[in-house]
């Protein structure tokens, strides 16, 4: 049970991250910092939790611990995030399709 917190907690961190970036900015709404964020948020904590619900057939390729579940909040927010932008066509990037 504690994974799925760390999972969690890992969310909220990369959130409070985002937020910590953005928040000073003087055109910030939080409707649309939500907006922007809650796809990717959603998706992760159901990634990582199918994740460390399979942490026993994982064993052999990636041990699932407390800082790894807590890396999977984190890093695959990100990871959604950075793959949204790719293909939003409203976001210029190198590797836009």
């Amino acid at each position: 049970m504690s994974f799925y917190f760390a999972v969690l907690a890992g969310c909220l961190i990369y959130i409070l991250l985002q937020l910590n970036g953005v928040y000073n900015h003087p055109d910030f709404l939080f409707k649309t910092f939500v907006r922007n964020n809650w796809i990717p948020t959603v998706l992760n904590l159901i990634a990582g939790c199918v994740l460390v619900y399979a942490k026993d057939d994982l064993v052999s390729i990636y041990p699932i611990t407390f800082v790894s579940s807590l890396m999977l909040g984190v890093s695959g927010q990100a990871l959604i995030k950075k793959l949204s932008a790719i293909f939003d066509s409203k976001v210029d990037t190198i590797v836009s399709l």
